[in-house]
């Protein structure tokens, strides 16, 4: 066989249609937006899903990530003349789209070259010359993760079509400042004022030299500026305040005088100051403002701590504010029961009553001023016919699907129920194929992060499910259909604490003794012959405890596959135990895989195995090609049938083992962070195919399950917009 290479750039399938199912919410939302030409046109970024718009004030959403170069948006920027103009900032840059926000142009013209490591010119901040729309500001650097300051302001006079760096030399600006807003004065369009972690600046030349103000402010890190557009000489800014420092030193400061003096305006915030070490979101820290465009006194805060998030208003310029959320009174959280942190905030222009937050899970409406609010992410429903009652509900998505898929398992004996396995949101199950879902992880103690579930094969009402997160994690047991967890494997039973890889159960054992397998994250393989009372390890021949995947061969119980990456000096590989785990073999000390991914037998040939890699330069300064790998005898002899450095997941036909599905996946840590979606092979690996289509957004896929009772439907988890679901035909060219 032939490595192939994945069809970059290939004419993608239009026959292939893409269900997104799931819950709605659950993912970081960093900024929202209201067109000015149309109150019912609202706009939303996440930090892994991409952008997503309503027309009907939020009723319902959709996914619009065609020609994203990556799914973090950090601002939006609607134009303010023409709807269909409008421009976003990412972390991977500048992206305008000219229809509304359907599909997007990445402005990369001036900027810095494309970095394949990090992010060469991550975008902060936008702004725009109210006077004339064609010039446009770009502030660098990464606000949320106090990252990639460079102190630069980039200025396009076209449109966003060419960019220069207007502050050439820093032109006054710390060449280390996170630049994390920008405004243009409506009334001078020459001045710009700019918030970064080294000082509020103000420029009188169109961002070419700056100057920082400092007069009123006891410190330099500024968040945020906020302006009235009637009256410009009316601004307010946010201050961060050190977490765990005292005094606290936060809040908003107004100016009068178009920003060359400012005196604080926080009475009535949450003051609250975390104790030394512990996480900054126990520091109150007010990260959002706007300001009534006709009234200046009138302006909306947001909290992003933990201990004090919300929104805060004030009617007197700042002079005192109130408190407008209440989650007892008039905040319904809906399906994700998290505070609600403040990460974005608007204000329709047209209706200024009306006010938009969004948060790490949640986006919400105010139409009264924010006395009341209401979660514009999901749809509570009826319950399913034969679902039992939830105390959580059912929910179905509006459509702003932002959630991150760890895994995705059908019941063995229904196939509209499913198990859905979220990062941040634990576990929740549908009972009718997808269209609504329900939380189910009572009991289970770390359950934001459910990795993995398997069921008994005597009883599938007996489940088990693995969680946690690196070196965190427990294994839980229900007996009720997954809707009630006891803790079985934790340190107190054997099992060491960390991340649950991978859950497998041995059919070739008595109900009363049930054998179980588990994959735990840095710390190798463990087995209970109890059913999950008491836990050993079972890593004798293995050269480290990297597993990353363990496989039971479908006809002869006895026989274990274990994929390994690199660690301990060893660079990873397929190994195999013939006694239940006891004693394990390198099946092939010429095939080695460092960032090994995914291990796959086909049940009906188990002699076929697969493995996905990803590319890796591993500490003996070799470099290990990525894709996918194929043996024919068992795992004697490998040979490489995909070349492709992004492969995360892999699936096979149930019933013809030449069948096989790749999902590939990138790392959101550098430019151009999106996967190459999901590929298939109808012959073993030697040919290939894309089944992308625009009804897939997110191409960075995480998981791939096939239902075994009809192979062609195929359920794809997402990192960014939750799940999709196919029916995959024989040929996906139309």
């Amino acid at each position: 066989m032939l490595a192939q290479t994945a069809p970059a750039g290939a004419v993608e399938p239009a026959t292939i249609t893409w269900k997104n199912i799931g819950p709605g919410g659950g993912g970081w939302i960093p900024c929202v937006a209201v067109s000015p030409h149309d109150s019912k046109v609202v706009y939303a970024g996440c930090d892994v899903g991409g952008f997503f718009k309503s027309t009907d004030a939020g009723g319902t959403w959709r996914i619009c990530n065609t020609g994203l170069r990556g799914y973090y948006v950090e601002c939006i920027l609607p134009h303010p003349r023409d709807p269909k103009i409008i421009l976003i900032g990412t972390q991977d840059g500048m992206h305008k789209s000219t229809d509304g926000g359907e599909s997007w142009q990445w402005l990369g013209k001036g900027f810095p070259p494309r970095e394949a490591g990090s992010f060469s010119a991550p975008i902060g901040a936008v702004a725009m010359d109210p006077t004339n729309p064609d010039t446009l500001y770009a502030g660098i650097g990464r606000p949320r993760f106090g990252k990639s300051g460079h102190g630069r302001v980039y200025r396009s006079t076209d449109g966003g079509a060419h960019w220069s760096i207007a502050n050439v030399g820093g032109g006054g600006m710390d060449k280390e400042a996170i630049v994390s807003d920008l405004l243009v004065c409506p009334t001078k369009p020459q001045r710009l004022f700019a918030a970064t972690n080294k000082g509020f600046y103000r420029s009188e030349d169109s961002a070419a030299t700056w100057q920082r103000v400092e007069t009123g402010l006891p410190h330099e890190h500024v968040r945020r500026i906020a302006i009235c557009q009637s009256r410009p000489e009316m601004m307010y800014l946010t201050l961060r305040s050190t977490p765990g420092q005292t005094p606290w030193q936060g809040g908003v400061y107004r100016s009068d005088d178009g920003g060359q003096t400012w005196t604080p305006r926080s009475q009535g915030l949450a003051k609250l100051v975390g104790q030394p070490g512990k996480p900054a979101p126990m520091t109150s820290n007010v990260d959002r403002l706007i300001v009534h465009p006709e009234n200046p006194d009138i302006v909306y805060a947001g909290d992003t701590a933990w201990v004090s998030a919300g929104i805060y208003r004030t009617a007197d310029g700042g002079q005192s504010w109130q408190r407008m959320t209440d989650t007892r009174t008039n905040l319904d959280l809906g399906l994700h029961k998290t505070g609600p942190t403040v990460f974005g905030l608007a204000i329709d222009p047209r209706a200024p009553d009306t006010v938009w937050f969004s948060t790490s899970m949640h986006i919400f409406r105010s139409t009264d001023a924010g006395k009341h609010w209401e979660q514009m992410y999901s749809h509570r429903l009826e319950r399913p016919q034969g679902a039992p009652e939830s105390a959580a509900g059912y929910w179905s998505t509006s459509g702003l699907e932002t959630l991150c898929v760890a895994n995705v398992v059908i019941h063995p004996r229904d196939a509209k129920r499913l198990f859905v396995c979220y990062a941040d949101c634990g576990l929740m199950q549908s009972f009718d194929g997808g269209r609504s879902f329900t939380p189910t992880v009572q009991g289970m103690p770390h359950h934001d992060d459910v990795v993995t579930v398997a069921f008994d094969p005597a009883n599938p009402k007996i489940i088990y499910a693995g969680s946690g997160t690196t070196d965190r994690g427990e294994i839980c047991r229900s007996y009720d259909n997954g809707f009630t967890w006891r803790v079985v494997g934790q340190p107190q039973t054997g099992l060491p604490n960390g991340a649950i890889v991978n859950i497998t159960v041995d059919a070739d054992s008595t109900p009363d003794a049930r054998r179980i397998y588990a994959c735990v994250n840095r710390h190798g393989i463990f087995c209970s012959e109890d059913g999950g009372a008491s836990w050993q390890a079972r890593n004798n021949g293995l050269p480290n405890k990297s597993v990353r995947a363990l496989v039971q061969h479908p006809r002869e119980p006895k026989v274990l596959f274990a994929l390994l990456a690199g660690g301990g000096g060893d660079q990873g590989g397929v190994f195999r135990s013939d006694d239940r785990g006891h004693t394990w073999r390198r099946l092939s000390s010429a095939f080695s895989c460092p960032d090994a991914r995914a291990l796959a037998i086909a049940p009906s040939d188990p002699q076929r195995l697969y493995v996905s890699a990803r590319k890796t330069f591993a500490s003996n300064r070799k470099t290990y090609p990525g894709g996918v790998f194929a043996s024919d005898d068992g795992g004697i002899t490998w040979q490489q049938v995909l070349d492709d450095s992004l492969i995360q997941t892999l699936a096979v036909d149930v019933h013809d083992a030449g069948v096989l599905y790749a999902g590939s996946a990138e790392h959101p840590y550098h430019d151009d962070a999106i996967g190459r979606g999901v590929l298939r092979s109808r012959d073993g690996g030697r040919t290939w195919e894309s089944l992308n289509s625009p009804s897939l957004t997110c191409r960075n896929i995480r998981s791939l399950t096939l239902d075994s009772r009809a192979p062609s439907r195929l359920i794809v988890g997402t990192d960014g917009n939750g799940v999709f679901v196919a029916t995959i035909p024989p040929s996906s060219q139309p």
